[in-house]
């Protein structure tokens, strides 16, 4: 059945069909132009050699002495052919025998005037037949004449336009072949097109709708493979997506059931201070604190993290003064900077600068900047804060003079869970943002739209 409906195949019956058209332009010609002015009714058609070989017969079975045997055979033929003439001239050149309208006749029968009649009826009008009575030249002539027209098929005053007729009818046929095959490319064209927007996915994530096979031929092998292609990506993201949940779920449930040992870890330890004396002791407690501090900041951002991507995170976004807001985060952080023997540097330009964002996102995208900062740059002993900008766009810029993320030692792994949330967060509140970093430092900038109204 395939092969029935092959492209291939239908191509191929169109040519042929064309190859089939092209010889039927001449029946098809002679139809059209005959018809108006051709009626077998009207005007008879006779074949001229039929004529003279029936002629022949005729006038040499007459004898010319026998006069109404001839006349006999004149009616005879008048009778057979409409509008024919018909004339006996015995061998003394006399007219003995006339029937019927004669044309071009000599007034006098003569030799010179029989040559000159007889030249001038070949290819003339009326058709003329010549011939001895008994096959005997000294027995004198019959002569039949019949109009022309009678034996020729097409009029000669339409038989110029035959050609232009015929060259018309073919031109159609070819007009409709073309148009057949237009038809017929638009067609595949069409349906191709559509399967060309149907792979355009509107997006990464999003699976184009499968399209309706229109014909069981190549093209409706290609969409059917194209259907099954999309059936797969769509079972193939449904199990992609159930696994994303599954492992959200995991780390959520990991990072909260960690925090509640790690707290009481923290506690232990905070008791133990008093217990210790030495100073090798101390140490080594300061030592666990810190790092079970740096612990529980991966599990907040773990946490953290995960509830981002699953869209679970609290997002308020409201229309804040952003100068007051980087000013009080920077403030909560100024005391652990300047223990941690930071230099800090703050310049804040502008007044009355307000953004649609979430506070609680914001500070929480600039903690974990100063904790990074905290953790890999501390060698650099500098942190700057700067804010600068007008119009629409203003930029916050945290530096400092580290050894940057290439020479940092120590996990990346944390480093990464934070700019992950960095990023997350920024595009929830369409803030771009960007990093630069080398060995003397590096810069977090970030840039945000100012709300006029």
């Amino acid at each position: 059945m395939r092969k029935l409906n092959s492209l291939t195949v239908r191509y191929v019956l169109i040519i042929f069909i064309a190859l089939i058209m092209l010889p039927l332009a001449s029946i098809v010609s002679s139809s059209i132009y005959f018809g108006p002015w051709y009626d077998e009714k009207k005007r008879p058609y006779y074949d001229s050699h039929k004529i003279v070989s029936e002629w022949n017969k005729v006038a040499k079975k007459l004898n010319a002495n026998d006069i109404e045997g001839i006349r006999e055979s004149f009616n005879k033929m008048k009778s057979k052919y409409k509008d024919s003439a018909l004339l006996y001239v015995d061998g003394k050149g006399q007219e003995v025998v006339r029937e019927g309208k004669l044309e071009n006749i000599p007034s006098e029968w003569n030799m010179l005037n029989t040559v000159e009649f007889m030249k001038t009826s070949i290819d003339g009008d009326p058709f003329t037949v010549v011939s001895y009575i008994g096959g005997n030249k000294e027995n004198g002539l019959v002569i039949f004449q019949i109009p022309r027209s009678y034996i020729t098929l097409i009029k000669d005053e339409f038989r110029s336009n035959y050609e232009s007729v015929t060259g018309a009818v073919a031109l159609c046929i070819f007009l409709v072949f073309l148009v057949i095959s237009w038809f017929f490319f638009r067609s595949i064209r069409k349906r191709l097109l559509r399967l060309q927007d149907a792979m355009e996915m509107p997006n990464a994530r999003n699976v184009p709708p499968k399209i309706q096979i229109s014909r069981k031929d190549e093209i409706g092998a290609l969409e059917q493979s194209f259907n099954n292609m999309l059936t797969a990506l769509e079972e193939s993201q449904q199990n992609e997506r159930e696994e994303e949940s599954a492992r959200r779920k995991l780390i959520a449930d990991l990072s909260h059931d960690l925090r509640t040992p790690l707290t009481a870890l923290k506690a232990q330890i905070y008791s133990l201070k008093k217990e210790v004396h030495s100073q090798k002791g101390e140490e080594t407690i300061a030592l666990a604190d810190e790092k079970i501090h740096y612990l529980g900041e991966l599990i907040e951002n773990l946490l953290s993290y995960s509830l981002l991507t699953s869209n679970k995170y609290p997002y308020k976004p409201e229309k804040t003064d952003m100068v007051r807001l980087v000013r009080t985060t920077v403030a909560c952080w100024y005391d652990r900077l300047e223990e941690e023997g930071f230099e800090v540097d703050i310049e804040i330009q502008g007044d009355d600068i307000k953004s649609n964002i979430d506070v609680n996102w914001f500070q929480r995208m600039i903690d974990n900047v100063i904790q990074n900062v905290i953790r890999h740059a501390k060698d650099g002993q500098f942190i700057g804060f700067y804010m600068e900008g007008k119009g629409e766009e203003y930029k916050i810029s945290v530096v400092d003079h580290g050894p940057g993320f290439a020479n940092t030692s120590g996990s990346k792994h944390g480093r990464g869970i934070g700019m992950s949330i960095i990023a997350l967060m920024a595009e929830a509140m369409n803030i771009k943002w960007k990093v630069d970093s080398n060995k003397n430092g590096t810069t977090f900038e970030f840039y945000y739209k100012n709300s006029l109204q």
